[in-house]
This record gives structure tokens, C-alpha cells and sequence, in this order.
């Protein structure tokens, strides 16, 4: 019976001899796992942070389009790089520079070649799918070939809108084709309605 009780006296003192470096290593394997868990949190929220910066960068869009018109007395080609900036996925702005080549005919058969440039600011609304309204207000710097120097320019206002459709060509890389109507047309204008465009654009 002595035995017995010496044993467990024994085992006693044992356990409590070897608590304390136990709890320790335990209170460490505590702490590194939490630092470790604290640690892997922190990655993610970075990874999230990195996505969304991404993402609210891609917000901007750069490109550029082709056009030109025809009419019986005036013919054009045109070049318009463009910047543009999503503000929802649904609405976006952006500035257009131009540059126009124009071959015009007045009245008595004479025929003139001119360089006209400017800019213009428009907004686009995507109402379904890839289809979009946009409207645009741009001046240009034009020859004025009704005064009577030759080299005269004058500024002309313009007013478009029209119906568009934006078509992805793979990764950020997009098409669109636009229909537009000038509500300002006048003489002096050198576009013929309807003015159809088609532009190349990436970041969307």
C-alpha cells in the first residue's frame, strides 16, 4: 500500500516539475501560430488592396479612331486620338483631338486642300450590352473660303450625338463603331451627316 502512494506522490511531483516548460512551449506554439495567422490576414488584405488598385487603374482608356465623310462638294479623311476615363461601368468621358485633311469644291470648280485640327470633349452612356449613346461638342480651327484672304481660318462649333456599339478584340483591347448626327452644320462645317467613326481603343 506505501508503494502505491509513494508512486503517486512520485508522478505528482513529476507533472509538476514538467508543467511549467510546458506551458511555456505551449504559450510559444500560441504565439507563433497567431503571428503566423496575423501574418497570412496581412497577405490578403495586400493581395485585395494590389486587386483593387488594379482594377480602379484600369479605369482610364486610350485609343483612337479613323473617319470621313463625302459629299458633292467636300470629301474628308480624319485621325483622332483619344483619352477617356470610366467613371461607372455604365458612363464615361474623355477628350478627343483631331486632325482632318479636307478637299472642298465651291461653286465655280475650284478645288482646295486644307488642314483643319481642334478638340473636342464628349460623354458615352452604355445602356445595353455593348450598345451606347454618346454625345460630343468639339471646335475645330477651319479656312474660311468665303472671306477674301486666302489664308483666313475661323473656329466652328459642332454638336453630335448618335448611337454607338463597343466590341472586345481580346484582353483589354476594344472596337467601337459610331454613328453620330452634327446638330450644328452649317457652311462652314466640315463634316457631312450622317458621321460615321471607328475606333480602336485599350485599357477597358
Amino acid at each position: 500500500m506505501k508503494k502505491i502512494q509513494y508512486s503517486f506522490l512520485l508522478l505528482a511531483l513529476g507533472l509538476f516539475a514538467f508543467a511549467p516548460p510546458l506551458q511555456a512551449q505551449y504559450q510559444n506554439l500560441t504565439k507563433r501560430d497567431t503571428a503566423k495567422v496575423h501574418e497570412q490576414i496581412g497577405q490578403v488584405e495586400r493581395l485585395k488592396s494590389s486587386k483593387k488598385s488594379k482594377k480602379q487603374g484600369n479605369r482610364f482608356f486610350f485609343g483612337g479612331g479613323i473617319g470621313g465623310g463625302y459629299s458633292t462638294y467636300s470629301s474628308y479623311i480624319q485621325i483622332t486620338p483619344i483619352i477617356g476615363y470610366r467613371v461607372t461601368q455604365k458612363i464615361q468621358v474623355g477628350t478627343r483631338l483631331t486632325y482632318m485633311h479636307q478637299w472642298f469644291q465651291d461653286g465655280f470648280g475650284k478645288k482646295y486642300n486644307s488642314n483643319i485640327y481642334g478638340g473636342s470633349l464628349f460623354v458615352r452612356y452604355v445602356f445595353w450590352k455593348l450598345l451606347y449613346v454618346q454625345t460630343e461638342y468639339e471646335m475645330l480651327n477651319v479656312p474660311d473660303y468665303y472671306a477674301a484672304d486666302a489664308n483666313a481660318t475661323r473656329a466652328v462649333n459642332s454638336l453630335f450625338a448618335g448611337l454607338g456599339f463597343m466590341q472586345s478584340m481580346g484582353g483589354s483591347a476594344f472596337l467601337t463603331v459610331s454613328v453620330m448626327y452634327n446638330f450644328l452644320d452649317d457652311r462652314y462645317s466640315p463634316y457631312s451627316n450622317p458621321v460615321i467613326r471607328i475606333g480602336f481603343g485599350i485599357g477597358l
